[in-house]
């Protein structure tokens, strides 16, 4: 009689292998969505800026046509707002109707708080001259992306009834696209 050896060693991962395996597979995970949510973040911010641009052409063609500018939430020459977050918003997509088919919102429109505020996400619309102001508006959003070339910090966008710089007391991820 042949004794034939068996072989006891079975064929499988260790426990240590599965788990240095697992830790490999988590950090990996985690760098991919590291880098999607920046990439989510700077498509945000490119909406944003296509959004207000699709909106500031509205609102040369509703100036081109009226010879003004639509009204701020306070009427004209007040430095009132109206929100992408709350009714007034409405409003001016009703007074644009006529010149871009719906009036976009910021992708977040976290509500509440206007664009100025930190980590407010939101469209600002503002009618500053008509009758004792020279004619422009604020059209305004804030980006996430602090990096962005868009930004106020690198503009140096100014005030314009003393000629201070925007920056200072708003976050410097400001981007306007007004007539001033």
């Amino acid at each position: 009689m042949t004794t034939e050896k068996i072989n006891s060693k079975s064929q499988g991962f260790t426990l240590i292998e599965l788990l240095v395996v697992i830790a490999i597979i988590g950090i990996l995970s985690s760098v991919v969505l590291a880098s999607l949510n920046g990439a989510r973040m700077k498509s945000r911010d490119t909406k944003r800026i296509a959004d207000l641009r699709q909106i500031q052409t509205a609102l040369e063609l509703y100036y081109d046509t009226n010879g003004y500018y639509p009204k701020s939430n306070c009427g004209w020459d007040c430095n009132g707002y109206r929100y992408s977050y709350d009714g007034s918003w409405d409003s001016l997509a009703s007074d644009l109707s006529p010149y871009i088919s719906s009036l976009a919102k910021d992708p977040l429109n976290s509500g509440g708080c206007p664009p100025w505020n930190v980590n407010c996400f939101t469209y600002a619309y503002g009618n500053v001259g008509r009758n004792t102001q020279r004619v422009q508006y604020d059209l305004t959003a804030q980006l996430e992306d602090s990096n962005s070339q868009y930004r106020c910090a690198i503009k140096l966008w100014r005030f314009y009834f003393d000629n201070r710089s925007w920056c200072p007391p708003y976050p410097n991820q400001i981007y306007e696209a007004s007539i001033n």
